[in-house]
């Protein structure tokens, strides 16, 4: 069908705002059965979930989006309670602009944004000062050694993953290609440490969770990446634009065994033709929403084999910079790997703000912190390398993607055992009714929001 024209839309808006009055009786869509459009609820208002609304509404179906958050974005979280400094507790980069959907949905909204090439740690170590674990800076002969070394390896290691096994992890592989490669001693664990952090960073997951064969699971864009100055949540806000978005509804059930689709929620029942899902990895794999009858085998299966990574942020906001002017510097032999990147970003929010970024099993263990700690710990590490120029925070944002029970991690990734068409077993559509989207039903993106923006317009092609 092709796009309605603006009267005709208004038109169809008019009318379905009139039915949509019926719903406190049940909840359930009033629309006539006689039209060709179709009656769709969307759960998930993050990226996914409103690409796809938007499309199918533009095309003329009647769409609800649940959400059980009090917020739009799932995933990508704009927090503004700094008034003067919005900061991102989710998502922060377009990681390369050049044919990126996401930077043309930035560019068609006219939403700023800003250049940050520093989003991958393989490139910072050339770019940004690396100190050792007491603060001193790490000689530039040493710096240059490790990039060597680092990009030697990483090679090796992509050839290894284009033949490796399910039963390959990462951790394996790249201790293979350390052997062949000959590298022994301190240069041989600066190397593991180094790609440790990076595939922490990647997949939010520990370099011995992730299958080896992963590494070629994802493509990307070129060309330079990019910040949001004033927050990446001003997407999804326009994105929701227009939408019938019901905040702070939580699914319980999916009920599919009858021609329409029954969606029970804490706040009532709705109906539909369609249902697509755009939950979290995270949350279906938890029992919180039922599926019946229960999801088909492969799905479940594949469910169970993808991993969900978690990646966390402190935020911390000082009095003035006591930094040097540099874009992000990095510590090397910290405990358990935490505070091992730090990203400057006064230039971006225009206030003395640091954000450390943490993934993996650090992150998994910063959640088990208290906010208090986390900050005094964070701050002790700033004081290594910057020693009396660390002057007390003023303020602090700390993320626990893990113990949220609406995400329950941060993104997905290619867990040990998992098998390559998983992640088209998990998009698969059931009884062509039940639709799947997020980013970790894309077998080329997954992890990204370009990924979940890409998913949920497939899904609302397939309808």
């Amino acid at each position: 069908m092709p796009p309605l024209t603006p009267r005709r839309r208004n038109l169809l808006q008019a009318f379905m705002f009139s039915s949509l009055g019926m719903l406190p009786r049940h909840g359930a869509f009033a629309m006539s059965r006689s039209t060709t459009f179709k009656q769709v609820v969307v759960i998930g208002a993050g990226m996914a979930g409103l690409a796809a609304a938007s499309r199918l509404r533009a095309a003329g179906h009647e769409v609800v989006v649940l959400e059980a958050r009090d917020r739009l974005g799932g995933r990508i979280w704009t927090d503004r309670s700094w008034a003067d400094s919005p900061v991102d507790l989710g998502a922060s980069w377009i990681h390369g602009v050049r044919a990126n959907p996401v930077a043309r949905l930035a560019r068609k909204y006219d939403v700023a944004t800003t250049v940050y090439d520093f989003g991958d740690l393989a490139a910072n170590t050339r770019s940004a000062p690396l100190y050792e674990a007491s603060g001193r800076p790490v000689p530039a002969a040493q710096v240059e050694r490790l990039s060597e070394d680092q990009e030697a390896i990483s090679a090796r290691l992509s050839a290894l993953a284009e033949t490796a096994s399910e039963a390959l992890s990462l951790d394996a592989a790249l201790r293979q290609a350390l052997d062949a490669g000959g590298l022994d001693g301190a240069r041989r664990e600066n190397v593991l440490e180094l790609q440790s952090r990076i595939i922490e960073d990647d997949y939010g997951a520990s370099i011995g969770e992730v299958a080896a064969w992963g590494l070629d699971e994802s493509g990307g864009f070129g060309g330079r990446e990019v910040v949001f100055p004033q927050g990446y949540g001003q997407l999804t806000d326009h994105l929701a634009r227009g939408l019938d978005v019901r905040l702070g509804h939580a699914v319980d059930e999916i009920d599919y065994r009858e021609p329409r689709v029954r969606i029970h929620t804490r706040q009532g029942l709705f109906e539909a033709d369609r249902v697509m899902v755009t939950l979290p990895l995270g949350v279906l794999k938890e029992p919180s929403v039922r599926f019946t009858p229960a999801l088909p085998a492969q799905k479940r299966e594949a469910i169970e084999r993808l991993g969900m990574g978690v990646y966390n942020k402190l935020y911390l906001r000082f009095p003035r910079a006591f930094w040097d002017d540099v874009p992000a510097f990095s510590q090397r032999g910290t405990r358990h790997g935490m505070w091992a990147n730090w990203y400057v970003m006064d230039r971006i929010v225009q206030a003395p703000v640091l954000c450390a970024l943490i993934g993996g099993d650090a992150a998994r263990r910063f959640e088990q912190m208290g906010d208090d700690e986390i900050v005094r710990d964070a701050v002790e590490r700033l004081a290594s390398i910057f020693g009396a120029r660390v002057e007390a925070p003023v303020g602090h944002r700390i993320t626990r993607w893990a113990s949220d029970p609406f995400a329950r991690g941060s993104y997905s990734f290619p867990a040990l055992g998992c098998r390559a068409g998983d992640r088209q077993a998990l998009a698969d559509p059931v009884d062509n009714r039940v639709h799947f989207a997020g980013e970790a039903t894309h077998e080329h993106y997954s992890g990204t929001v370009h990924g979940a923006l890409l998913s949920g317009w497939r899904e609302a092609a397939r309808i």
